[in-house]
């Protein structure tokens, strides 16, 4: 037996590592169960209301009686938890919502391949945090709706508000698959089972305890997963130092292979990592996603107030940069341990996100659990980014779709089938779209850059709609179809031309310098020449970190131009609710006299259940109102 062979016939699965796997999924779906059927909210009787101000225990009225319908009692609670969630397990789904295994598996990988520069999008994410909470979330808080997207045709028209939620749908279809597949190839990598039905394992649960237990099933189960997940990684690394040396062995050879760059400050727009690409592209990326996307707000609104919305996102913004941290660590310690002999070089891995899985199961492969533990993370990632996905789109599709598009009201009993036959559907559609990413390599990029193409449209969409007062209608729309338009030729451009062959990432020099000669062949390459991309479309040669900030700005620019050119809005009758508070001090004091009248108009279209409170007096200042 060769020493290759040797080697992967070492690391398998133990019976301990499938227990402490199949616990994630068995509690999982037990979260779904227990949300479904044993914590639901008392379903009021026609005398009361879904809409009255959470009071003390015991101060519901006597009328209240509980039903046995399936599942969460209200359409508010199985969406939106009845907007009574508690502030740090909505932080806790938020940071693991956004990790999905594209992160965990993606991210050591970008840092192996491609050095630390890309280590510095901690920064963006603290300034996004700000950004959201100052700018966007007070919108949001402030109106109480229930789709992110409802916003845009309280502030231009439905006509706005249907291209923003289909580009979302869109977008999560293409995103859905990348989530299952990442766990898939983890779990192949070190067990060998086949993709597809590790594929259906991951969807099933996920639609199983989705469906059942809807947004409180999703937070919890998020809650306790984001710990696995970072249990998960932490102890791999913590083993990895222990087994190098000690941190300054990682550091010396990663300095020494030329991993460790933090400013790389050329000004090229075709470099993957540089300063400013990272700085400017990422908070762009980062702040299009985090700030309007239906995933994050929707769990922003099931929240009781703008405070604790606040909060929450606080703890979110310094959870992922310290989870983004112990994942480029991780990438550092990949590159120590391989820093003589590169295991893709060689032949143990095929594609760069297989880098992580192989290190697990060379270095604690043999601790029973600890590689059980690790692909348990993984899957728990997936799990967690997949039913938020699940949830949020099946209430885009109810409240934007069917209610905002097609302009059918349906009854709760038919909407309660409707979002939970979404969820399913979702789910099997995610499944038969698996065998597309499994062609497509670097994961991060490939996720970013499809998920880019709407982000950065809708996110522009918002700002003109929240920060430039005067734009109209007919300026987001024109100035929305050119974003998605620039942004997805440049984007899937580059997708094609990186298909073909045309581009390839240039990757930092590796070495096989320190492998046994079992491994080495007179085929094996080790640092590649790189096809000549002078001739390629320089668009389609950008980095993928300034495709979000394409689509942001030529929103805004074409949008304020259009408005300009056509008819700009008239600031006087605008509801200043609708518009940012940081903009509020440059509007004309006429204006607050309609405060609070757009959303007040349109709260007919809203159905029964999911219909926002409104006071008897609404306050004609932000700093009279009581969130």
């Amino acid at each position: 037996m060769s020493l290759s062979e040797s080697w992967k016939e070492l690391y398998k699965f133990s019976v301990i590592d499938y227990g402490v796997f199949a616990s994630m999924l068995i509690l999982s779906a037990g979260c779904g169960i227990y949300f479904g059927f044993f914590q639901r909210s008392t379903k009021q009787t026609p005398e009361s209301s879904d809409d009255e101000s959470p009071g003390p225990p015991g101060s519901r009225s006597s009328q209240s009686k509980r039903t046995t319908t399936f599942g969460s009692s209200t359409m508010d609670e199985y969406l939106l938890g009845s907007r009574k969630l508690k502030t740090f397990p909505v932080a806790m789904s938020l940071v693991a919502g956004y990790i999905s295994g594209v992160t965990i598996l993606g991210t050591p990988a970008e840092i192996y391949n491609f050095g630390t520069q890309y280590w510095l999008i901690i920064i963006p994410i603290l300034l996004m945090g700000v950004a959201v909470c100052t700018i966007y979330l007070p919108v949001f808080c402030s109106l109480k709706l229930n789709s992110s997207y409802e916003y845009l045709e309280l502030r231009f028209n439905s006509y706005v508000r249907s291209v923003a939620s289909i580009m979302f749908v869109l977008d999560e279809l293409f995103f859905l698959p990348m989530i299952i597949y990442v766990p898939a190839l983890a779990f192949n990598q070190v067990t060998g089972f086949n993709l597809y039905i590790i594929g259906a394992i991951v969807c099933v649960v996920c639609i199983f305890y989705t469906l059942l237990g809807g947004i409180k099933a999703v937070v919890f189960t998020d809650a306790w997963q984001v710990v696995v997940m970072f249990i998960s990684v932490v102890v791999v690394v913590i083993l990895g130092t222990i087994t190098i040396g000690s941190p300054d062995i990682i550091w010396d050879r990663s300095e020494a292979g030329s991993r460790i760059n933090f400013f790389n400050f050329d000004p090229s727009f075709y470099e993957r990592q540089t300063f400013w690409g990272v700085l400017i592209g990422g908070f762009f990326y980062w702040t299009s996603f985090n700030s309007v996307n239906q995933t994050m707000v929707q769990r922003y609104m099931s929240l009781p107030n703008l405070k604790k919305a606040k909060m929450s996102i606080g703890m979110f913004t310094v959870g992922m940069g310290v989870f983004v941290s112990v994942c480029c660590y991780a990438g550092l310690l990949i590159y120590a341990h391989y820093y003589q002999c590169d295991p893709m070089s060689v032949g143990f891995v095929t594609t760069d996100d297989q880098l992580f899985p192989h290190y697990v199961m060379e270095i604690v492969g043999h601790l029973q659990g600890i590689p059980g533990l690790f692909i348990a993370g993984v899957f728990g990632a997936a799990l967690s980014s997949l039913s938020v996905v699940l949830n949020s789109t099946s209430a885009v599709l109810l409240e934007d779709i069917l209610k905002g598009l097609f302009r059918v009201n349906p009854s709760p009993f038919v909407a309660n089938i409707f979002v939970r036959g979404s969820v399913v559907v979702l789910g099997l559609a995610a499944m038969g779209c698996l065998f597309v990413i499994e062609k497509l390599g670097g994961i991060l990029s490939v996720a970013t850059s499809l998920s880019a193409i709407a982000a950065g449209t809708t996110c522009g969409i918002f700002t003109l709609g929240m920060l430039v007062p005067w734009s109209n209608s007919l300026g987001a729309l024109v100035g929305g179809i050119s974003g998605a338009l620039l942004s997805g030729w440049v984007s899937l451009g580059a997708q094609f031309a990186s298909a073909n062959g045309a581009i390839v990432p240039h990757k930092l020099p590796v070495s096989v310098d320190g492998c046994p000669d079992d491994l080495l062949t007179n085929s094996t390459i080790i640092n590649p020449i790189y096809p000549d991309e002078s001739t390629i479309f320089p668009l389609f040669r950008l980095s993928y970190h300034w495709i979000t900030p394409i689509g942001v700005l030529t929103v805004m620019i074409v949008g304020t131009i259009v408005s300009f050119v056509t008819e700009p809005r008239n600031l006087k009758d605008i509801d200043p609710e609708l518009i940012s508070p940081v903009i509020h001090r440059f509007l004309p004091q006429e204006c607050f006299g309609n405060y609070g009248t757009a959303s007040k108009d349109a709260s007919v279209n809203f159905s029964e259940e999911l219909r926002p409170t409104y006071g008897t007096q609404r306050s004609t200042s932000k700093l009279k109102r009581s969130l």
